[in-house]
């Protein structure tokens, strides 16, 4: 859950990431635009593959009320819109520059990722 409010709150300060079996992306760039799809689409489960498999349960195990609060609040994301301008890889981790724009503000953030059983996944920043 926390991961899910730093997110939202993220988004926020704009204004002013295929179900949850698989396990992020091959590389970098395609792990941020399907978070930011799944962000987009309002589909908790989709975001899941691409967190930690330690910090999945954040979402995995939230009550029904919790989930219903969730998916009210990733409703209004539908009209966020994304970019990816590149991407650094440096071993097992990689930053993902990412264009987004929400409510007529647009700006640019730095997505950290790691390695993680050969898949990437979000660590921090930009949406999760």
């Amino acid at each position: 859950m926390r991961k899910l409010f730093a997110l939202l709150g993220l988004v926020g300060m704009l204004a002013v990431a295929c179900g949850g079996a698989g396990s992020g992306a091959s590389n970098p760039e395609a792990a941020v635009n399907g978070a930011f799809n799944a962000l987009k689409s309002g589909d908790l489960d989709a975001m899941v593959q691409f967190m930690p498999v330690d910090e999945r349960s954040e979402i995995t195990d939230m009550s029904d009320e919790e989930r219903e609060m969730a998916e009210g609040m990733l409703a209004m994301m539908a009209a966020l819109e994304f970019e990816v301008k590149g991407s650094v890889v440096t071993g097992e981790t990689a930053v993902v520059t990412v264009e987004m724009t929400f409510m007529g503000q647009t700006e640019e953030e730095e997505v950290e990722l790691m390695l993680e059983n050969g898949s990437w996944v979000i660590t921090s920043g930009g949406i999760l």
